[in-house]
């Protein structure tokens, strides 16, 4: 998955530096399926992708603070209860006090680098003391009990592609780069580097310390890496560590997703009533409120189902940005590109990626999921059909991609 993720990575430094302007796969969409489909994507972005994403890193918050807190008590209904009163603190910190999200964002980013190296340190203490479960490294064990259905694969593909959420982040302020002919592919292949060897040598650390049933079993398995190795003070390390972690990612996030939705609505592509900035706090009160709400209510799904839920949509448009390529190789062989990615590299990752929207179908345990997610892409259809009809016959502007 890391491989699959830096290579789309560079694949969309392509397309931003071909086309420099901000807003990720709904510039690319736009230029290649029209107003239609980009409204679609927009729609689903904004209300289900990255709000449903969110919440699941709330409900990793929940799950570890009321494991640290509570330890065995611990229920689906208090996680829950504790991932939307994070969800609404950090809407009204997003509301009144911006400038605390964008320092604790910074400090954050730092500690994240620091969890990662305790872990690995976790692991490296358990084969100091020559206590680590080498049987996970033997093939024939390694693999046994595995799923023989390749539908199987490509859910466990859904939930590691998950980790390598943000790769294509760098897209969305392409403007704002001075040099993204040499940003885009630079950093995002060094960023995508090292976000792999970290999770390699995190991965790599947790089979050291644990039998593979446990890893499979456990929800708190960062939880169990400190105190396995370091007793209780390391416990509460890397737990402090991870939830913090999830704070800034979802605070952060919770910004950029408003802001995002704010601007949609302004330039007339959503209703007026979602976007504007208010004038006491000057931010998008409005689209905090609803993206606070949206994720409130995406906790009354299992974590495990909002994953396949999500992700079907979201590598469906991955998809379509991947044809995009390909589509502007052959009918705009001459437009200026500063960075450009092998044509089969491009051919790959747009076979992976249909490959990925339709194997989960064939899952017992995904098909529904599936089936639900595909349900948001009718629902875009009937909002596009009211906006366009109003705009039509009521004179609004419809709003456009400049």
């Amino acid at each position: 998955t890391g491989v699959i993720a830096t290579l789309c990575t560079l694949a969309y430094a392509e397309l931003g530096t071909m086309m420099p302007q901000s807003g990720g796969e709904f510039v690319y969409i736009h230029r290649v399926y029209g107003d239609f489909v980009a409204f679609t994507f927009s729609f689903c972005n904004t209300l289900l992708i990255k709000p449903a994403s969110l919440v699941v890193v709330a409900v990793v918050f929940g799950d570890y603070f009321c494991n640290m807190v509570w330890g065995p008590a611990t229920n689906d209904i208090m996680v829950k209860l504790v991932a939307a009163a994070l969800i609404v603190t950090l809407g009204i910190v997003n509301i009144v006090g911006v400038n605390v999200i964008a320092k604790v964002c910074t400090v954050v980013s730092v500690l994240k680098l620091g969890v990662v190296g305790f872990l690995i340190a976790c692991g490296s203490a358990i084969v100091i003391r020559g206590q680590g479960e080498i049987s996970n490294f033997q093939l024939p064990f390694s693999f046994e009990g595995s799923s023989t259905n390749p539908a199987d694969y490509g859910l466990a593909f859904y939930y590691c592609l998950f980790t390598f959420q943000s790769w294509n982040s760098l897209n969305y302020m392409t403007e704002e780069l001075k040099t993204p002919e040499r940003a885009l592919p630079i950093g995002g292949f060094v960023g995508m580097l090292g976000v792999s060897l970290s999770y390699f040598l995190c991965n790599v650390a947790y089979l050291m310390m644990f039998r593979m049933r446990h890893i499979v079993e456990t929800s708190t398995i960062a939880m169990d890496s400190g105190f396995v190795a370091f007793g209780r003070a390391g416990e509460i390390i890397m737990t402090l560590g991870l939830l913090v972690s999830c704070l800034g990612c979802i605070g952060g996030a919770i910004c950029c997703i408003a802001r995002n939705l704010q601007c949609t609505a302004d330039s007339g592509v959503f209703p007026a009533f979602m976007g504007g900035i208010n004038e006491r706090f000057r931010t998008p009160v409005r689209a905090i409120i609803i993206e606070s709400t949206m994720m409130c209510l995406y906790l009354l799904f299992d974590a495990n189902v909002l994953i396949p839920f999500l992700s079907t949509v979201e590598w469906l448009f991955y998809c379509c940005t991947f044809s995009s390529i390909l589509y502007l190789r052959w009918k705009e062989p001459d437009l200026p590109r500063p960075f450009k990615m092998p044509v089969f590299v491009s051919v790959m990752l747009f076979l992976i990626t249909a490959t990925l929207v339709v194997l989960p179908l064939f899952s017992p345990d995904s098909r529904l999921t599936t089936l639900l997610g595909f349900c948001w892409l009718p629902f875009g259809t009937l909002v596009y059909a009211i906006r366009y009809y109003l705009t039509k016959h009521c004179g609004r502007s419809p709003g456009r991609v400049s």
